[in-house]
């Protein structure tokens, strides 16, 4: 058993698995990309077909796709669980396709519009498609238990060559040992008559040391006797000095929390009074500057407070629209009426401003009044304000 490769039987039962979960990471990660190129590259094919309206491009991007994969023969014969989605820039989901209600209410009644078709297929094929694979390389499939296999070969035939060379030594070493044996036996009748004159030589010795021992023990008996009273004295002088220490301990822990505490409410007061004076600063500035640039447009304080809040990019588009209220409020798209007002007698007006931007509105005889400006996910909260007015 000496020689037994013990370390190569650790070495294969850990690099096994170790080499075998690596290789199907990197087979998942190499195969994920290469059907991700292939698809790329083919899953689009004739794109006469789709600018002229007669294929949705749903439809021929999954044809196209289930094609790629039908034909691949990696595919079939190890039976790979691959995962395809194609999807624009903005995230909408291509491929697999999901039936809605509006196409299914077309094809129910034989409508098919083909410059519709054209234009939605142009629109998705200019804003761009991605491709994204997800490769389910499971343990127990084809491709993982060849892996598997192959590397526990590779371990079985390194351990049976290590156990071979393992075998040849040890019988080098039993032969070697059979011959000190008999070398030994030979030495054994000299050494025990040293042996026996040496017992003599340490029975005398063993006296001598005696004698000695009680010498030291009577010496020692008289030295811990003086240091136990020069420690006792210590002892006393050490637990004096610890109770002092403790107490200055105490204390400055004491007076570091009260430090801490005052640093804490003073940096507290110190930020709420800048930013007090900074949106104060801020409100009465944006109040001014749209008296004075707009002068058909009433703000609310609700108003310029939800103006604010925005963001800078927010804060542009919102101006320009108020800027179209002012100067051709015809222009303005208004999405839709909000009756406001406890009773809802009143009519405010909702417009969309960078795409998460609501501004409300009402008209008066000699002005229009920006009642509120916020977001989507202000709504609710603004839709309560209204009615409450």
């Amino acid at each position: 058993m000496k020689h037994f490769p013990f370390k190569v039987v650790i070495f294969c039962l850990v690099i096994t698995p170790v080499l075998y979960m690596a290789t199907l990471a990197g087979c998942r990660d190499y195969l994920e990309k290469k059907y991700r190129l292939k698809i790329e590259n083919e899953f689009i094919g004739n794109s006469n077909e789709l600018l002229n309206g007669s294929v949705h491009i749903e439809d021929r991007i999954a044809k196209n796709i289930q094609a790629i994969l039908n034909r691949d023969t990696l595919i079939r014969m190890a039976k790979l669980d691959i995962e395809v989605q194609v999807t624009e820039v903005r995230g909408k989901i291509i491929y697999p396709t999901f039936v809605g209600t509006d196409e299914f209410q077309e094809d129910s009644l034989g409508y098919y519009d083909a410059q519709s078709v054209a234009d939605k297929n142009f629109a998705i094929l200019n804003s761009g498609l991605k491709v994204h694979t997800v490769l389910h390389l499971d343990h127990g499939s084809f491709l993982a238990n060849l892996i598997f296999a192959v590397y526990s070969g590779m371990s079985i035939l390194i351990f049976f060559v290590f156990y071979r060379q393992g075998t040849k030594k040890a019988k080098q070493e039993r032969d070697t040992k059979n011959a000190l044996i008999q070398d030994l036996k030979q030495n054994l009748k000299k050494n025990e008559m040293r042996h026996e004159k040496l017992e003599e030589d340490l029975k005398r010795e063993r006296a001598e040391l005696f004698k000695n021992i009680k010498q030291l023990d009577h010496k020692y008996q008289s030295e811990q006797k003086k240091a136990k009273i020069n420690e006792d004295e210590m002892f006393k002088e050490i637990v004096a000095l610890e109770d002092q220490l403790n107490t200055y301990i105490e204390l400055k822990e004491r007076r570091d929390v009260e430090i801490d505490q005052l640093k804490s409410n003073l940096e507290k007061y110190e930020r709420k009074k800048n930013a007090g004076k900074a949106r104060r600063g801020e409100f009465d500035f944006t109040s001014k500057r749209f008296k004075t640039l707009y002068k058909n447009i009433e703000m609310s304080r609700k108003a310029i407070d939800g103006f604010i809040t925005l963001n800078e990019e927010q804060q542009i588009k919102a101006e320009e629209t108020i800027h179209q209220l002012d100067r051709a409020p015809g222009s303005v798209i208004v999405k839709r009426k909000v009756f406001s007002g406890k009773k809802h007698k009143s009519t405010c007006f909702e417009i969309l401003f960078a795409y998460n931007g609501r501004l409300y509105f009402m008209n008066h005889p000699s002005r229009t009044e920006v009642v509120l400006i916020g977001t989507k996910q202000t709504q609710n909260r603004d839709m309560e304000y209204l009615h409450n007015l």
